[in-house]
Formats: structure tokens, sequence, C-alpha cells
């Protein structure tokens, strides 16, 4: 259990009148005085940094301002996932109300591979009439050749992107990204879809300096942030300082559902009421929108977004849902394949997971790899032969606290093209490159694990609860932590020596229950532990998260196991 400053928590109680419990929620949260306490209980977008702090801003806005004087097009190269795919609807929707000839373009994961490429620039080229603009987004940082060509035929360039530079960055006319070595901007954390917001936030500054708008009649662009808290929430960004602003902003224009492809999405997800949460983000609306990319058709995702009605996103919506469908049958069929060579890989004490099959589907290598990652706990990544050439490629997710574009990085003599952060990763190789690969990617995260591997049993908790703790009011302040993800996970609590009550199983796999939490019983589930309803007949100990939710109009509080085991 991680302990917790019990002055701090019993000022910030008294301070803000809430329990002692809640506060110590805050305490773990490294939140000590009433200033901290209230940017992150009520983050304020007037709180956000200037966008002028973002190295090359200047530069990329007045460059914009001159393709609007000189009427020359712009081109919005964007990236197929759901990151990329939000970059480029906010960017290229922000663009028409500046009466610019906007184009778009979402490479193919299939067929183009990722990020500004040579084929993708004759394909823009082919849209416009240069000279143009074109503007990357979630995209270009290690693109330093296709740069250099994309300015040959006839482009200025601005490339904004969030990925980790690879040493030399692009010699276009602006290169925002907040992860450049001297970048003046406070904050590393942005989406790919968080910066390009940035950007129209700085663009419409100047658009009213410029007297193009007044303050008065300038586009209110609160109205994007459904679209930055998609993109940074299902790329896994931290949710903690200038994204906690964003996505908690963006979370509450979501719920109203007024974009009307977010409606359409809804609607074919079964949210058709009630707020939306970063959960919901990750298990239920970014996978639909992720799958048209993995099957290779990412324009439906994009138009979708797009929409400017409902007759024209819901048609994308049902065609997105079928393209879900298939993408988890492709998966599951996987999955099961890759589980194969992991559990050899343990057996021989592997320390990173890579699984390959030449004929897998590209276009689900990185949810495998989330698959394997959470089942196995390690690092893991997913491979498959690249169609286009004779090299294998795919995509990587960490595990256990590894810094897998680090790792990777250390390896990357033997790797052709490699990019990404922290969490997830992509990379190519030439085939016979890839047991040299496996031995350094095991020998570079096992230096990291020996500093301490986590038991994989373990579960981190955050606070024990008693009947006395567990009160309506202590259980509605959980709502103030939200939204959770990474950085700020949801809080995990124990409850010791109790007795479950009305038990059963659900589909075959998962454990039905109900917890008596102080004077109240809580409905609760325990996915993938059926095989523990023998032990739940005795008295447990049981680790859980609380979860609010809304069904048919009526609020819900319910409980989610994480752990059991016997009360020794």
């Amino acid at each position: 259990m991680i302990s917790q400053p019990q002055d701090a928590a019993g000022f910030l109680s008294e301070r803000l009148h809430i329990s002692k419990s809640s506060a110590g929620l805050l305490c773990l949260r490294g939140i000590s005085t009433l200033e901290q306490a209230e940017h992150f209980l009520t983050p304020k977008l007037a709180d956000l940094p200037d966008p002028l702090l973002f190295k090359d801003m200047d530069r990329a806005v007045t460059l914009i301002c001159e393709a609007m004087r000189q009427q020359w097009p712009i081109v919005v190269y964007g990236d197929y996932d759901v990151d990329g795919i939000c970059a480029t609807s906010l960017l290229v929707h922000f663009l028409k109300t500046l009466e610019i000839t906007v184009k778009w373009h979402v490479p193919n994961r299939l067929t183009d591979g990722y990020g500004l490429t040579s084929s993708g620039i004759r394909t823009v080229g082919k849209m416009v009439e240069t000279p143009a603009l074109l503007i990357t987004v979630d995209n270009g940082i290690s693109a330093i050749k296709e740069v250099e060509e994309a300015i040959a035929a006839g482009f200025h360039v601005i490339v904004t992107d969030h990925h980790e530079p690879q040493g030399r960055v692009p010699a276009a006319d602006a290169v925002i990204n907040p992860k450049q070595d001297d970048c003046g901007f406070p904050f590393s954390g942005l989406s790919g879809v968080g910066v390009a917001f940035f950007l129209i936030v700085s663009l419409r500054s100047k658009c009213i300096e410029n007297g193009y708008w007044k303050v008065e009649n300038a586009p209110n662009l609160k109205k994007y942030l459904d679209l930055v808290a998609l993109g940074t929430v299902a790329d896994v960004m931290p949710l903690v300082d200038v994204n906690r602003i964003l996505v908690r902003a963006g979370i509450e224009v979501l719920s109203k559902r007024s974009r009307p492809g977010i409606w359409a999405l809804c609607e074919e997800a079964g949210m058709r009421e009630g707020g939306i949460t970063s959960e919901d983000i990750s298990f239920r609306l970014a996978p639909r929108i992720n799958a048209a990319g993995r099957m290779g058709t990412p324009e439906i995702a994009a138009r979708l977004l797009m929409a400017e009605d409902i007759s024209t996103a819901q048609p994308a919506a049902v065609e997105l849902e079928e393209k879900n469908k298939a993408r988890r049958e492709i998966e599951r069929t996987i999955v099961e394949a890759a589980v194969v060579q992991c559990e050899k890989q343990c057996a021989q004490g592997a320390h990173a997971l890579v699984v390959y099959q030449g004929d897998w589907h590209p276009g689900v290598l990185g949810i495998v790899a989330s698959r394997i990652c959470d089942r196995f706990h390690l690092p893991a990544i997913a491979l498959a032969d690249d169609r286009n050439s004779l090299n294998i490629r795919g995509s990587g997710r960490s595990a256990c606290g590894v810094d897998l574009f680090t790792v990777v990085e250390n390896c990357r003599e033997w790797l052709h093209h490699f990019g990404g952060h922290e969490q997830a990763i992509g990379l190519t190789m030439a085939k016979n490159h890839l047991d040299k690969f496996i031995d350094a990617l095991n020998s570079q995260v096992g230096e990291f694990l020996t500093q301490g591997k986590k038991d994989d049993e373990a579960v981190i908790i955050d606070q024990k609860l008693n009947g006395e703790e567990a009160t309506p009011s202590f259980v509605s302040f959980l709502r103030h932590l939200e939204p959770c993800g990474n950085e700020n996970p949801e809080p995990v609590f124990l409850v010791e020596n109790t007795k479950l009550v009305r038990t059963s199983i659900v589909k075959k796999e998962h454990l039905r229950f109900a917890l008596h939490l102080g004077d109240t019983v809580y409905q609760g589930i325990a996915f993938g532990m059926g095989k523990k309803i023998s032990i739940v007949q005795d008295r447990v100990d049981v680790a859980f998260t609380i979860k609010h939710s809304n069904f048919r109009g009526r609020k819900r509080v319910e409980v989610m196991a994480v752990a059991i085991r016997p009360t020794r």
C-alpha cells in the first residue's frame, strides 16, 4: 500500500470540506496544497499555456496567413489512427472557416505505410496546383527525406507532430513538436491532435490581430475539444497537466454529442445517453474509429468526424461498425496464435515478447501487441510481412514501466525504421535481422527489469476501505478525479475479510457478485475470474475500482474487481 502524508491529507480535508479518505487520494497524486488541489479538481481552459511558447509556432501561423493572402491551397496530411484522424478533422474543419481551399489525405496503413511517404507526396501533388502548403498532423518528425521531396515538388511544409525526434529534424518551414529539445512549451505529453489544437488557437489569435475576425465573431475553439479528448485518450497520453485541462473540457463537449459524427458513432455503440468517460473512449469509441485504419479504409473515419450533418454521418458510422466487427474476428484468430508463441517464449525466460507470422493482417498488429502485453505483463511486439517489400514490420506496446521507444532505439542497428513514444512504437526490419533484434531487445528490457521486475500478481492499492469510509459522498467525490488514464489511474480500493453475495458466472468466464460497502450493497463484476467462483464461497479480500454509469436514464454505481484472494 502506498503511504500518504497524513498532515497534508488532514489539511486538505479541513480546507476543502471533504473526507480524510478523499483528501488521501489527492495526496497520492502528489497534491498537497490548496493551489494544486484547485488546479486538479477544477482545471480551467484559461490556464492553458501560450501556444507561442512552441518553437516555430509564430513561423507556422505567419506561413498559413501568407497562404491565405496568396490563395495557396492547403493540404492536411494525417495519420490512420484515432489521434491522426482527429487531428486531420480538427485542422481541416478550422481551416475551412478561413475560406481557404483545403484538401486532406490520410495514408492507407496496408498499402502506404505510416507517415509522410514518397507515394503520399505524389498523391497530394495531384490534388492541388503548386505553390501550395502541406501541413502534417501526428506525423512528419522523422520524415527528413520526404519533406525535402515535398519542397522539391513545390510545397511549403509545416510539420506538426508529437512523436520522439530522432536526432535531426526535417528542414520544413516550421516544425511544431513539444518534444524538440529547444522547444519552450512547458508540457511535452501532448497528442498529435493536442498539438494541432494549439496551432489553431494561435492561428485564431493571429486572424483577430490581422482584422480577419472580431473577437465576438471568432470561432469558439471549445467545440473542437471533443476531437482533442478522443485522440488524447486513444493515444494513451498522460492525463495530467495540460492534457487534463483539455480532456476534462473535451469530455464535456463529447458528452453533448453535438458533432454529427460523434452522435452517429454513439448511436452505433449503444451510447445514446449519459456522460461519456475516458473509459468509454478507450473501449467503445476509439476501437470503432481505429477499425477503419486497421482494415485499410481510414477515410471512412475521417468522413465520419468531418460530416456536417446526420445524413452524411450515419452511413459512415454504420460502415465503421461493420469494419469493427471484421477487425474483431481477425484479431481473435491472430491473438490465439500469438499466445502460443508467447507461452513458449515465457517458458524460455523472455523479458520481452516478439511474435511473428508472415500472413498476419498488418492492420491489427498494434492491438495484438496490446492484448499479449496485457495478458503476459511484458513489453510485446507483433510483426508480419510487409506487403510492399521483403521486410517485416509491426507494432509494439509497453508494460512494466519500460520506455519502449528507448529500448528499441538501443536496438536500432537491426532496424530500417522505427518511431513512436514510451508506450507504443512502430518498426520495420529485414527478415534476416529478426533473431538478432529479439536478442538485443531482450537484453535491453532485461537490464531494465533487473532493477526491480514487478510481480505479475501484484496490485497497487490506493486505499483500504471500511464501512465508515465508504460513504455516498466519498463515492461521489471519485468523479472529481476523472478523467482517469495514463499517469492518473483510477484508484484501487481494498476490502479485507468480506463475504461476497449473489455470486454467479456470466458468459462462462466472468464472475458476477454483490459487495457490501457500509450501508450500501453494490453490484460487481470480475472479468475473466469465473474460475474463482469456488473461493468466493468463503471470506475473501477484494481489490476493486468503483464505476459510475448511466443506463436508460438511471445513474448507477458498480464495482469492478481487479483481484480476489482468500482471506489469510
